[in-house]
């Protein structure tokens, strides 16, 4: 463990920056907040390089005693994220150069939101996590309904209503477990928690807090707010990307992080596993459903968490990290295709995969870019998608396990041959386009990132996790021919089926949650992992 006096300058630099800077010409302001971000990425780099070949950073906050403090720690979970984040937004901030929503009050919001997402991965108290969470909810809130159209307003306050209520779980939570052990602190809280005479005293506030964190990973049967929020019709490409490529980690980080903490008496692994498998599978049937390419893609986000998710679970340390890999190959490719996604709205005027033709011919740079996402988020050989997907295979056992993983490629190949046919044909527009060569070259390097993702799996697993294993299965000779096949029915699926079930897919695409059910659903979920700890504890 090495102390530090200086890591909270990664968390406060980025809303620092924003305030001291806010009354600077709106484009001063904006190049001054990349400046900012690469000096972010820079720090956020060093920092992951001292914990990977070093040991964990850790800094008490005023130096308060341990345990008291506010605690930061960068250590080999968070260190990577922290850089991932960075690195998004700053390849953000180079994307919207010349964005026309872009002013002032919009990118002070966009770097609290940074600031709020690094703090959290780097907390080690639960109460700041919390607060952080609570912090960056309202934030994207706003930046939901910033457009101030009617659909994204009422999202905006969808989103905010089922979180508030998934809040008030996790302080109730909070505040029974500090009753219980007089500590909030994660490392305090996993040495006190064995102490405690009776394991069960821990099982309400362990599932209050999950329930919370469930919501916020959007796992089923908790994601209804996934698809509103991230695939609002008003919403900045940029919000959208980062929500998706970013936020929603956040909750999977916790999961991660809070099942550690929780380990010594609670062992809810299977039961996240299988929750992970369903949310897979609902995530694409669902998003086969949709016409809108935006709602396309923010299923899909609910269909790959759930993936990660199960990845994490299995018991398996190969699957394990393919899961932690995953996490950043997701933010890579998904990140690319809902950047891309906006641009092509705005060109074509339209959100729906049907009306949208010859993107590639069109927009060449952007129809690279989102071929590069479709051929990761598939898995298709020599991209990121395939390594990150082939290490969780490998951690499934018996014919279960593969007829899953299958069942999950299927239907994330099918969802993208019907998203892709916007990439070909003759354009459906003839406007003047207009060019932005910001634009092109964040495309064409996020492209190439899941290009080399892929090429370079094995190598960057151990680059960035240590562990070392051999991707070379992920491009062998059996791999390519199952991926063919796979695609094969796919485009079979997409003709013979999808498109003569229009009348079908459009009542599952219309049908929404309520408020109301989904509370239901946060307590039956509540109830429902209860009464698995409770029988699983002893």
């Amino acid at each position: 463990m090495v102390w530090s006096e200086s890591l909270h300058l990664v968390v406060l630099a980025p809303v620092v920056a924003g305030a001291v800077g806010f009354f600077l010409p709106k484009r001063a302001y904006h190049w001054l907040l990349f400046f900012v971000n690469v000096v972010v990425v820079t720090i956020a780099i060093m920092l992951f390089r001292e914990v990977r070949w070093g040991a964990e950073v850790v800094q008490l906050m005023a130096n308060w005693p341990q345990w008291i403090a506010i605690r930061l720690v960068a250590d080999l979970y968070s260190a990577p994220l922290v850089a991932l984040t960075a690195i998004f937004f700053a390849g953000t901030f180079l994307f919207s150069t010349k964005a026309d929503y872009m002013d002032k009050t919009f990118l002070f919001l966009f770097v609290m939101l940074e600031s709020a997402i690094i703090g959290m991965f780097l907390s080690g108290d639960l109460f700041n996590i919390y607060v952080l969470v609570e912090l960056g909810m309202l934030i994207i809130a706003i930046l939901i309904m910033y457009k101030q159209d009617k659909q994204s307003v009422y999202d905006a306050m969808l989103y905010l209503m089922i979180n508030f209520i998934a809040m008030a779980f996790m302080l109730l939570g909070i505040g029974y477990l500090y009753r219980l052990t007089g500590v909030l602190d994660l490392a305090a809280l996993a040495e006190r928690l064995p102490l405690l005479e009776n394991p069960r005293a821990v099982i309400v506030p362990y599932a209050m807090i999950m329930t919370a964190i469930a919501v916020k990973a959007a796992l089923f049967p908790l994601f209804s707010w996934l698809p509103r929020a991230h695939g609002a019709p008003s919403a900045p490409a940029i919000v959208s990307a980062v929500l998706s490529g970013v936020q929603v980690k956040a909750g999977v980080y916790l999961l991660v992080r809070l099942t550690q903490v929780f380990g010594p008496v609670i062992d809810a692994a299977p039961f996240f596993m299988m929750l992970g498998f369903v949310t897979s599978v609902v995530g694409f049937l669902l998003a086969i459903a949709q016409k809108d390419i935006k709602l396309i893609l923010a299923y899909h986000t609910v269909s790959q968490v759930g993936l990660i998710v199960m990845g994490l679970f299995l018991g398996s340390e190969v699957a394990f990290w393919g899961g932690m890999y995953h996490i950043i190959n997701h933010a890579l490719f998904k990140g690319l295709l809902f950047l891309t996604a906006g641009i092509i709205i705005e060109e074509y005027g339209s959100r729906s995969y049907a009306e949208i033709r010859g993107v590639l011919r069109r927009m060449p740079a952007i129809g690279i870019g989102t071929l590069a996402g479709v051929l990761g988020i598939t898995g298709a050989p020599f991209f990121n998608g395939s390594i990150s997907k082939y290490f969780i295979q490998q951690g499934l056992q018996g014919d279960f396990g593969g007829i899953a993983m299958f069942l999950i490629n299927l239907g994330t190949t099918l969802s993208f041959v019907k998203y892709s046919v916007i990439l070909f044909g003759k354009p459906s527009v003839d406007k003047p386009l207009k060019r932005d060569p910001f634009v092109a070259v964040v495309s064409l390097l996020f492209g190439l990132a899941c290009l080399a993702g892929g090429l370079f799996g094995g190598p960057t697993v151990a680059l960035v996790y240590g562990p070392q294993y051999s991707a070379g299965g992920a491009l062998s000779a059996q791999k390519l021919i199952t991926f063919a096949l796979t695609l094969a029915v796919a485009v079979g699926a997409y003709f013979f089926i999808v498109k003569r079930i229009g009348t079908f897919l459009t009542s599952v695409r219309t049908f929404k949650f309520t408020f109301n059910q989904v509370t239901v659903f946060m307590t039956l979920f509540f109830v429902s992992l209860m009464g698995y700890v409770w029988f699983t504890v002893a």
